[in-house]
């Protein structure tokens, strides 16, 4: 068990069985997914219906992720796992869901005590097995046990794109639950308290915080606010997906990261009550920028953004 403080309001046994009754529900939907997944191994499909099982297994990938942060945060009294892979710098992320591509699935590259300052490959050495062994060395892969679940099927980057942008991993965390948001997080290991969040001017002029969820109790909406988000490596044009899903990089109207491309103008996103959804877009800006366009991160009056900016955005 990991010592932390937690600020929750809800006494703990109220909050644990919350999250329970949130995996009980989540696990219904698994079942199903789990179905979907076999047929689509099974039989031979026609196109749209090979892409529409495709996203029923992505779907469900996304359930069984969303359960496993869900059971940690039921394990460590509440406390979020590490929703970045950044374990250096001046925004270490700690106890990380994954890592990056690592030498050995035993690796750990953070600071001690919690990491042992393990030597990560170089660029130019990433291979499939280093990139699996970081997703190996995660904090949640003990709660799903299969490196598949962090792959959209619908995802071709790893066998398309040559090394080193064969990208694997298809699933980002929302820069706000654990994650980096530009937090300055110096001064872990240890408890010392995220600190240097981003103001943001908001559309009426006036400013508001970014701040991280550190605790489970710390999200008020849990079924407005999400975690798991489909990301590209490849539209980046990075080796993986780096620390987290970001979002207003240049003001409150402007991406920084942006959703995949996956399945035909639509997204599958995971959510902290244990759903997902699939979000079809509908701002062209969107689409292009999904596809890799070279367009600008800035879209003001963008609907798809401020959708994805309330579902990203934490209030306290």
């Amino acid at each position: 068990m990991i010592a932390r403080l937690s600020g929750r309001s809800k006494p703990m046994q109220e909050e644990r069985e919350t999250m329970r009754r949130r995996l009980s529900l989540t696990e219904h939907g698994v079942v199903a997914g789990m179905i979907v997944f076999a047929l689509l191994v099974i039989l031979p499909l026609p196109g749209r219906a090979r892409d529409q099982a495709r996203s029923a297994a992505c779907m469900t990938n996304l359930r069984l992720l969303t359960q496993a942060w869900l059971e940690y945060a039921a394990d460590y009294d509440g406390h979020l796992v590490g929703g970045s892979d950044y374990h250096s710098a001046t925004r270490p992320t700690p106890y990380r869901w994954v890592e990056r591509p690592l030498y050995r699935d035993t690796d750990n590259p953070g600071a001690p005590p919690e990491g042992r300052n393990s030597p990560v490959p170089p660029m130019s050495d990433l291979c499939l097995e280093y990139r699996l062994n970081g997703i190996r060395a995660g904090k949640l892969f003990p709660y799903v046990q299969d490196t598949r679940l962090y792959h959209c099927p619908n995802d071709r980057t790893w066998l398309d794109v040559p090394e080193p942008y064969a990208a694997y991993r298809s699933y980002s965390i929302s820069g706000t639950m654990n994650a980096e948001d530009y937090a300055t997080r110096l001064g872990w290991p240890g408890y010392v308290p995220p600190s240097g969040y981003r103001a943001i001017t908001m559309p009426d002029g006036s400013t508001h915080r970014l701040v991280l969820a550190e605790d489970y109790s710390q999200i008020r909406n849990p079924s407005a606010k999400f975690v798991f988000m489909e990301e590209s490596a490849f539209t980046h044009n990075h080796h993986w997906l780096y620390g987290s899903f970001v979002l207003m990089g240049q003001g409150f109207w402007s991406w920084w990261d942006w959703p995949a491309p996956f399945h035909e103008n639509q997204t599958n996103i995971g959510f902290a009550d244990g759903h997902v959804e699939v979000k079809q877009w509908q701002d062209e800006r969107t689409i292009r920028l999904t596809r890799g366009e070279l367009i600008s991160i800035t879209q003001p009056d963008n609907p798809d953004l401020l959708w994805m900016i309330h579902g990203y955005m934490l209030d306290r």
